[in-house]
């Protein structure tokens, strides 16, 4: 017998951004001077426009799951409840993060350094997997978080912690993808050639070029995958076909083995041939994850 939505158990957000808020007043707290009061208080008054944005994210997927007929029992409720962290636990983890920080900047850093390199980046690819009919609310509701990281990240005000925080994500961004992630290339200026299959046999191969490219000597294409807020070409495109190249000759060496060597010599091909002649223009070139 199907459950009635009405008997389902609301699901408990009360602490899923504890950590963010207690970041923010411990940030406050420490502000020295009235241009970093006016900083964190910039950042509160943006986070309380995507709290509320937050919950009626939540109040629109739960309401379209139901519509699917997917009705959570209380049991699953229960055990989804109990799967996150205590109060406790998260004030631990707040005086441990933020509390032993000299100052706003530090407190602003420490949350930063530890939810939006990984989490920021596993909320992005997660995105394909959401049903059809909230599919477009959620990449609505990412883009506002992005958009707030991005508020944060500007806020710290430190251009060597902000490459440093890009690193860390290219480097979630080589862990979580997937082979089955398309993987695009962008070029200024456009040349076409590129579609959909080719960006699927590249994504296919891309851990086994960036290890083959890494092994060369060379920069490995995952250097150049643009992250949001970046511009649409992050490297010169000679800089790039340097390493296409050299992964084109090492692939197509009859003694080494790679898979679906076939497929991806032929992806490569029209990758640095497009390349070539964005070089021959002083273009520029990057790769795009497929979301």
């Amino acid at each position: 017998m199907a459950l009635d939505p009405a008997g389902e158990p609301p699901i408990d957000i009360s602490l899923a951004h504890y950590l963010e808020e207690r970041a923010l007043a411990i940030a406050l707290d420490k502000a020295a001077t009235p241009q970093q009061r006016v900083k964190a208080g910039h950042l509160v008054e943006l986070r309380q426009a995507l709290m509320r944005r937050r919950d009626a994210f939540h109040q629109e997927a739960t309401a379209r799951r139901h519509a699917r007929g997917e009705v959570y029992s209380k049991a699953r409720v229960a055990a989804i409840n109990a799967m996150g962290p205590s109060l406790a636990d998260l004030e631990s983890q707040a005086k441990t993060l933020y509390l032993r920080q000299p100052d706003l900047q530090g407190v602003l850093a420490a949350h930063a350094r530890a939810h939006f390199a990984y989490g920021l980046v596993s909320a992005r690819l997660l995105l394909s997997s959401h049903p059809a009919d909230i599919a477009d609310a959620a990449r609505e509701m990412h883009a506002h978080e992005e958009a707030f990281a991005a508020a944060w990240i500007a806020a710290i005000g430190d251009e060597a912690f902000e490459t440093q925080l890009r690193h860390s994500q290219r480097e979630a961004l080589g862990a979580l993808r997937t082979s089955t992630r398309p993987m695009h290339v962008v070029i200024q200026p456009p040349s076409g050639g590129f579609d959909d299959a080719d960006a699927a046999t590249l994504g296919k191969a891309w851990n086994k070029l960036d290890e083959l490219a890494q092994a060369l000597g060379a920069e490995p294409l995952s250097n150049w995958i643009a992250l949001p807020g970046e511009d649409d070409a992050t490297a010169a495109a000679a800089q790039v076909l340097a390493t296409v190249g050299a992964l084109i000759e090492a692939v197509d060496n009859p003694d080494r083995k790679f898979p679906g060597k076939r497929a991806t010599l032929a992806v490569l091909a029209k990758v640095r041939d497009q390349l070539a002649q964005a070089a021959q223009a002083g273009g520029r070139a990057c790769f795009e994850i497929d979301i």
